[in-house]
């Protein structure tokens, strides 16, 4: 079995948040990993820690400024939202046509990014060692409502004025929702009928066909929106094409340059900040050889973004998205989360393990961050007891109420969590070349460090599988 390193900081306090901006407002604890198996970082981020590159990090919740839930995504039974389907359309559309939604006159700030999906501001000491060794590891309007004969009517109408039917009314009235259509519903039953059309169906058999299963439909999934458009060898505008590289890879070193390019625009551009050296950029989002990827997202022959996972025994954890500030009328980071919970899904058909999707923190009081809550059905772990509660309307007034909130009411719960001494007894101790348990140490040893802070915050079987460095 793989074999972790730590050195743990303990407090990390009083520096600048990376959400409200405030100076000397964050907490936390630190901890840098020389090594750190898939298993082990799963019981972590379980207990709310994340990663930076090799550093990391538990928020102190109850007096940092901005309280960092963890929150993960039930892959295997997300429903999408009218958002969600608006966002993947849009895509499809822009493949397909290869016209952005302003070249329609639409309304750009309707479709504005609403956010990477896990941008954790964190501030990272610079420490001279080798990175982190990961191992393995809807339609918007009801036409079903309509009579039979007013669809018969529209379907005629539509395919004999065509796109005459899609302008707008300048009536004195204000047409219904049944009334006026969306353009996106009308071009789809133009395209059915000049489908069915073209397999020869005329009359009442074509008229059948256009209103077989209205109102009975099955709801389509996520990977139905997904991969709608295009279908192989079929004419499209543009190609959307996500490869998936281990970062240690050839093919990754390969393409290192443009991804790091892409990153510094990114960063720059949307953040504001200095994007740093290539050095910085893989101790920030690389991780060697098995576990972390990155799923590069091509766009004909050019890269437009980069999403950073780590694929754990029991997850798919989102580390970072970055993309082309040109691109941003796409809202990329939407669109790369919804690709990533398919992903999860994908994963889980080979893994029946991994069934969740990790989205990084929620910070209720960043209303920049609340996207998350649209990922459902989500939860959001308890910073005390460590136990996982649905996010629904009931966690978000105890959020809007006080931004930190023990989410588990019962408080025999996180008695059970506190390390006993036996516990802190069986501590793993890397001393020179060999280790030790930390009753062991103690009698030999003339300073006995205090390791029950650790062995709490990074619970029980961590503590005794993981080897402590620099005690």
């Amino acid at each position: 079995m793989p074999f972790s390193v730590v050195e743990f900081y303990d407090k990390r306090s009083s520096y600048q948040c990376g959400y409200c901006k405030q100076s000397d407002s964050c907490h936390s604890y630190g901890m840098w990993a020389y090594k750190l198996s898939c298993e082990d970082y799963q019981d972590l981020i379980d207990r709310g820690w994340r990663r930076s590159g090799c550093y990391c990090y538990k928020p102190i919740m109850d007096v940092t400024c901005c309280p960092s839930y963890t929150i993960k995504c039930d892959a295997l039974n997300f429903r999408l939202n009218k958002s969600h389907k608006k966002i993947i359309k849009r895509m499809n559309k822009f493949l397909r046509d290869g016209k952005r939604e302003s070249d329609e006159e639409e309304n750009p700030q309707s479709f504005g990014e609403i956010g990477t999906l896990s941008h954790e501001h964190i501030e990272t000491p610079r420490m001279p060692t080798k990175p982190i060794d990961l191992e393995y590891l809807e339609p918007t309007m009801d036409i079903a409502k309509q009579t039979t004969e007013t669809i018969k009517a529209r379907s005629k109408d539509l395919s004999e004025k065509g796109a005459e039917a899609l302008k707008p009314s300048h009536g004195m009235g204000n047409p219904t929702v049944s009334d006026v259509p969306k353009k996106a519903k009308l071009m789809r039953i133009i395209r059915k009928r000049d489908k069915l059309q073209k397999k020869g169906l005329t009359g009442e058999e074509l008229e059948r066909s256009m209103l077989a299963g209205k109102g009975h439909n099955k709801e389509k999934s996520l990977e139905d929106f997904l991969y709608e458009f295009p279908k192989e060898n079929e004419p499209s505008a543009h190609r959307l094409t996500i490869v998936t590289l281990p970062t240690g890879g050839k093919k990754f070193q390969e393409s290192l340059d443009i991804s790091y390019a892409l990153y510094v625009k990114y960063q720059t551009s949307i953040h504001s900040d200095p994007p740093g050296s290539v050095a910085d950029y893989l101790d920030f989002l690389g991780s060697a050889d098995f576990g972390s990827f990155h799923q590069q997202y091509w766009l004909d022959d050019r890269l437009i973004a980069v999403g950073v996972i780590d694929v754990l025994p029991l997850c798919v954890s989102s580390v970072y998205f970055f993309y082309d500030p040109e691109y941003r009328f796409l809202s990329l980071g939407t669109y790369g989360s919804l690709r990533e919970i398919a992903f999860t899904r994908a994963r889980y058909r080979v893994n029946p393990s991994i069934t969740s999707y990790y989205m990084g923190f929620y910070i209720h009081s960043c209303p920049k961050m609340r996207y998350k809550s649209s990922l459902q059905p989500s939860r959001l772990l308890c910073p005390e007891a460590y136990t996982w509660h649905l996010l629904d309307k009931n966690i978000l007034s105890k959020l809007d109420a006080r931004k930190y909130n023990r989410l588990n009411e019962d408080k025999l719960v996180q008695d059970a969590q506190k390390p006993t001494e036996q516990d802190l007894q069986d501590v793993l101790l890397l001393v020179g070349r060999s280790y030790l348990r930390y009753s062991e140490y103690s009698l030999v040893a003339q300073v006995v460090p205090d390791v029950s802070t650790y062995a709490q915050l990074v619970g029980k079987v961590c503590a005794k599988r993981m080897m402590l460095y620099g005690v």
